[in-house]
């Protein structure tokens, strides 16, 4: 009940973050999908918000790590959201020096405390642009060939992320030179369900 009021008060209001924003806090897992589909492992994604007052738009600390492995994310990246115009909104990734200082920042907030905006790296290319769907939900991407990679045999890399109130789902497809696809998530991507409010 708490999301759709926020997102009923961003529409009233006129603030398009605000249920983008509440949407990617919280508590998330795959496990479901899992059971479900043996070319997934149970999976684990927090979102967090930090740095409230330094606007405009919103800052995320979010972390992945399998359901077997909580200790270890396999991915962290802060995100600040923000109103590109025209209906699109723009999720600006930055990676953190010495990221596995911080795992279980989404648990322990003051982990965080030392962090600050000048320590991050920004990931040039990979930015995420979302637009809302009839539905209500977000789907977004980062520009094809844009996002530079080189992880097993990949040069680009293309991320495409759908949101809802109770969902994330995160598709990964990277490329080489040749256009030729050298990994990527299953199927049509991961599927988080929130587990917490």
């Amino acid at each position: 009940m708490l999301a759709v009021w926020l997102a009923w008060c961003g529409q009233v209001w006129g603030d398009p973050l605000l249920p983008l924003a509440d949407w990617l806090s919280g508590d998330f897992s795959s496990k479901i999908q899992a059971a479900e589909d043996r070319r997934f492992e149970a999976a684990d994604l927090h979102g967090r918000t930090i740095w409230p007052r330094s606007g405009p738009g919103y800052w995320f600390y979010l972390e992945q790590s399998l359901a077997s492995r909580p200790a270890h994310p396999f991915r962290q990246r802060i995100f600040h959201l923000t109103d590109a115009g025209h209906g699109e909104l723009l999720m600006v990734e930055y990676t953190m020096p010495k990221a596995t200082d911080f795992a279980g920042a989404w648990r322990e907030p003051a982990k965080l405390h030392t962090l600050t905006q000048d320590q991050l790296s920004r990931r040039v290319g990979c930015e995420l642009r979302l637009r809302r769907l009839p539905s209500g939900d977000y789907e977004g991407r980062n520009a094809i060939g844009q996002c530079p990679t080189n992880f097993a045999g990949a040069d680009t890399l293309v991320q495409y992320i759908w949101v809802g109130p109770g969902h994330i789902r995160l598709l990964d497809r990277a490329y080489d030179q040749q256009g030729t696809l050298r990994w990527g998530s299953p199927g049509e991507g991961y599927v988080y369900l929130r587990v917490t409010p």
